[in-house]
C-alpha cells in the first residue's frame, strides 16, 4: 500500500518555471485503482492532460507559477501533484534511437528547440513557417532538446523527458499519483511496459500498480483477443499485473462491423481483469441511440443502476491556441472539433456535433455516468465537481 505524508513545497524560481507554495494531498494510489474498478457516484477522478501545464489562453495562462510550464514535462507532473491532482495523462512515442519519450505531436517544432539545434528558424505553428521535422525523420538526440514555453516565445529549463526520467522523478520527488500513458503504437507500448516493470515509487510500490496504459482499440485490436495477440504483455504471467484502459471512439464502429458489434467488443474488454476502466469518446447523447456510441453508454448506465461497475472516462478538449482553437497532430494551428466529426462509410451513423468542450455536459450527461475526466483545465474541473458533490477525496486518501 502506498502512503504519502502531507508536505509543503516552498516557492522557488528556477529558470522560466516558478512553482508555487502548495499543500500536497495525501493520496493512496491503490485506492485510486479501486475507484477505477468500482465507480463511485461521489467521486470523479480528475486527470491533468499532459500534466498541469500553461496554455496561451484560458485558466492556465494566468498564474505566474503555471503559464510557462510546458506540456508533457516533468514540471507539469510536479505541478499537478502540487495542486492536489491525483492523475496525469502523458503522451508516449518512440524516437529513432528507441527512447520512449513524452511527445504529443508527430513533429518536433511546436514544443521543442529543435530549430536551434538545426541552426534554422523557429517553427511558428500559426504561420507554419520554420523548422518542424517529423520525429520519425529526426536523427539527433531527442533527450537533448529543451521544451518551448506555451506562448512559443522562449524556451524553458525542461528537457524532453523519457518515460524513465518521469518515473525516476516521481520516485525522487515523492509524488503519489496515477499515470495514464497515452500510447498509440504497439512497439512503444511493449518497450514502455518493460520500463514500467523496472520502477517503483518512493514507498516501494511497483509502478505497474499506478501506471495505466490508455490505448485506442483501433491500434490495439477491436477485441480483447486481438489485443492479447499483439504481445504487449504475456497474458498468462502478466495479465494480473498490467493495467489497461481501452479507448472507444466512433471510428471503431465501422472497423468492428457496426454499433452492435462494437458494443460486444466493449463488453469483451470490460470483462477482462486487466482492464480497470474504459474511455468512451462520446460527443452527443440521447436515449434513442441515434448518435454514435450511445448504445455503449446506455448499456453502461443500465448496469450502473443495478450493480457495481468499472469506471467509464471522458476527455474534455480545452482550447489551447491564441485563436481559441487547437493544434493539429503535426503541431500546426489550427483545428477545431467540427473537423473531428465521424461519418460512417457503411450507413452506421454519424456525429453531428461535439459537446465535449462543455465541462458541464461531460459532468452531467448520461445521468452523471463519467467517472474520470481528462482535461487541460483540471483546476476548474475540480472546482465544479466539488460543487456537485463529486470530490469525496476520503475514498482515495490515507
Amino acid at each position: 500500500m502506498l502512503r504519502m505524508p502531507i508536505w509543503v513545497l516552498a516557492c522557488a524560481t528556477v529558470a522560466l518555471i516558478t512553482p508555487c507554495v502548495s499543500f500536497a494531498e495525501e493520496y493512496n494510489t491503490d485506492k485510486i485503482g479501486d475507484v477505477l474498478k468500482r465507480a463511485h457516484n461521489d467521486l470523479t477522478i480528475v486527470c491533468a492532460h499532459r500534466g498541469l501545464h500553461g496554455t496561451a489562453i484560458g485558466t492556465n495562462a494566468h498564474p505566474d507559477w503555471l503559464r510557462n510550464v510546458p506540456e508533457n514535462s516533468i514540471a507539469a507532473i510536479e505541478q499537478a501533484h502540487n495542486q492536489g491532482i491525483e492523475c496525469s495523462e502523458i503522451d508516449l512515442q518512440l524516437d529513432r534511437a528507441g527512447h520512449v519519450i513524452l511527445l504529443h505531436d508527430s513533429n518536433l517544432g511546436r514544443t521543442t528547440n529543435v530549430s536551434t539545434v538545426g541552426r534554422t528558424s523557429d517553427y511558428d505553428p500559426y504561420t507554419r513557417f520554420g523548422y518542424n521535422p517529423a520525429l520519425s525523420n529526426y536523427f539527433g538526440n531527442t533527450l537533448d532538446l529543451y521544451l518551448r514555453n506555451p506562448l512559443r516565445n522562449g524556451y524553458t529549463n525542461q528537457k524532453m523527458p523519457s518515460l524513465d526520467d518521469v518515473l525516476n522523478a516521481i520516485k525522487n520527488q515523492r509524488i503519489a499519483m496515477i499515470l495514464l500513458l497515452d500510447v498509440k503504437n504497439i512497439e512503444a507500448a511493449k518497450k514502455a511496459w518493460q520500463i514500467v516493470k523496472a520502477h517503483t515509487n518512493a514507498w516501494g510500490t511497483p509502478a505497474e500498480r499506478w501506471v495505466y496504459f490508455k490505448m485506442p482499440v483501433n491500434s490495439i485490436g477491436m477485441t480483447a483477443g486481438e489485443f492479447e495477440a499483439k504481445g504487449i504483455i504475456n497474458v498468462q504471467s502478466e495479465g494480473g499485473r498490467f493495467r489497461l484502459i481501452p479507448v472507444f471512439g466512433a471510428d471503431a464502429i465501422d472497423t468492428s462491423g457496426g454499433p452492435g458489434k462494437l458494443l460486444q467488443n466493449w463488453l469483451g474488454y470490460y470483462n477482462k481483469n486487466y482492464v480497470y476502466a474504459t474511455e468512451v469518446r462520446l460527443k452527443e447523447y440521447d436515449n434513442s441511440h441515434r448518435f454514435p456510441l450511445n448504445n455503449i453508454m446506455e448499456n453502461y448506465y443500465n448496469n450502473r443502476t443495478m450493480r457495481n461497475v468499472k469506471t467509464v472516462g471522458a476527455y474534455q478538449p480545452v482550447p489551447e491556441t491564441k485563436y481559441y482553437s487547437y493544434f493539429a497532430a503535426d503541431g500546426h494551428c489550427c483545428t477545431e472539433p467540427k473537423y473531428w466529426l465521424w461519418k460512417s462509410k457503411y450507413g452506421n451513423g454519424q456525429e453531428t456535433g461535439d459537446n465535449r468542450t462543455s465541462l458541464n455536459w461531460i459532468i452531467n450527461t448520461v445521468d452523471k455516468s463519467f467517472g474520470y475526466i481528462i482535461t487541460d483545465d483540471p483546476l476548474t474541473a475540480i472546482t465544479e465537481l466539488r460543487n456537485s458533490g463529486r470530490r469525496n477525496m476520503s475514498l482515495i486518501s490515507n
